[in-house]
């Protein structure tokens, strides 16, 4: 454990809200663990947004020894409601949805279910500042628990990426600024990442571009292992077909079934497979939209591909994060964006215009509406492009 955890946890003890910063892959739920063996008596309460990431939480505390359970459509019963007022679990994952629901609400206006509660865990934070205004309101209605659990209980917010705007947000959001308060940024640096930000050449089938990702031959009876782990991110179920068949095509029979696609719309029971065989190393490549982009805790990914812009730089990193979370490894991560991201090349000469910008008018417009910080990454050497 290191030093930015143990103090986590200390100020979560003494009642303190708190909030903390740290990259992918340095230790988040560790913070949760370590509350949980301390008050083995009491409840945690941790909001999660995806249930991908509730699986693969619940079975990493399970294999801590810790009680660990999920709430959701899929497994909520009267048996889960009535251990979960007891008290039966030591963390709880649940969706923001779900914990605002009628009946958790119930839960929460009972002293003696109050009472059990440790903390209240609000992970991946960003997401209130991405999603609340509308893709998932119940992200920006979260500041209704206060109501309910008063300042008796903590409220703790973690996330990977957190820019002044979005702290903002979650402070406002979470209604901070009432209670004792101790926050934590120690950054989102990982040395064993290699990042390379190229343009999309091949718009109508943008996995065209990482071909050379693979071995450059591989015989028909090539072994089984010959395919690096690949996590490759679409902005479409379409595009993630696509790159599916595409890659099949050009792999020896024996090798297409460790090319799969993972989209919303693939069942929960199929998610949990799909994963469970990334894990295991029987996929190999792994196609995928939003659906798998927190979370899922695999840890030896070489290849991280985003075929698009995405619609924050918050996210490219969340999205390259699941490079090498064995850092004992290292990954190379690719951003292979839209011609009309990078500035034109007449646009910056000595830090002067030369001419007319050599783009199409579109071009500029839709530059416009990228993240100011992503549009930055994306040109930070458009300055000596030539």
């Amino acid at each position: 454990m290191e030093d930015w955890q143990a103090e986590t946890i200390y100020s979560a003890n003494r009642g303190y809200d708190s909030i903390f910063v740290a990259g992918t892959g340095y230790g988040k739920s560790l913070v949760f663990h370590g509350l949980a063996v301390l008050n083995k008596k009491k409840v945690n309460i941790v909001i999660s947004p995806l249930k991908a990431l509730e699986r693969d939480q619940v079975a990493e505390a399970k294999l801590k020894d810790l009680k660990a359970e999920m709430i959701n459509e899929h497994t909520v019963c009267p048996e889960m409601w009535a251990n979960l007022r007891q008290g039966k679990a030591q963390l709880y994952y649940v969706s923001p949805e779900m914990v605002l629901s009628p009946a958790f609400c119930s839960l929460w206006r009972d002293a003696s279910f109050r009472k059990r509660i440790h903390a209240v865990i609000v992970d991946e934070a960003h997401c209130i500042a991405e999603w609340g205004d509308g893709f998932r309101s119940e992200y920006g209605s979260l500041s209704k628990l206060r109501s309910f659990i008063g300042q008796e209980i903590p409220v703790i917010a973690c996330t990977a990426t957190c820019t002044s705007e979005t702290f903002d947000v979650i402070w406002s959001s979470l209604t901070f600024g009432f209670r004792p308060f101790w926050g934590i940024d120690v950054g989102c640096t990982r040395e064993n990442l290699t990042y390379i930000i190229r343009k999309l050449e091949n718009t109508k089938n943008p996995v065209l571009d990482a071909l050379s990702l693979l071995p450059q031959t591989i015989p028909p009876h090539a072994a089984k292992d010959i395919l690096p782990k690949c996590l490759f991110y679409f902005e479409t179920v379409g595009n993630c077909t696509s790159a599916v068949e595409t890659l099949r095509k050009i792999l020896p029979a024996h090798l297409r079934d460790q090319v799969q696609s993972f989209v919303g719309l693939t069942s929960e029971a199929a998610k949990e497979r799909l994963w469970e065989k990334f894990r295991a190393g029987e996929i190999k490549i792994l196609c995928a939209t939003e659906a798998a982009g927190m979370g899922c805790n695999v840890s030896d990914v070489q290849f991280v591909a985003l075929f698009c812009a995405p619609r924050s730089l918050s996210v490219l990193v969340q999205r390259w994060g699941r490079g090498a979370r064995n850092r004992s490894i290292s990954a190379t991560c690719f951003l292979f964006v839209q011609a009309w991201a990078f500035h034109p090349k007449e646009v910056y000469k000595s830090g002067k215009r030369k001419g007319k910008p050599a783009e199409p008018k579109s071009y500029a417009a839709s530059r416009a509406k990228l993240d100011p910080a992503l549009e930055e990454l994306i040109n930070l050497e458009s300055g000596e492009r030539k």
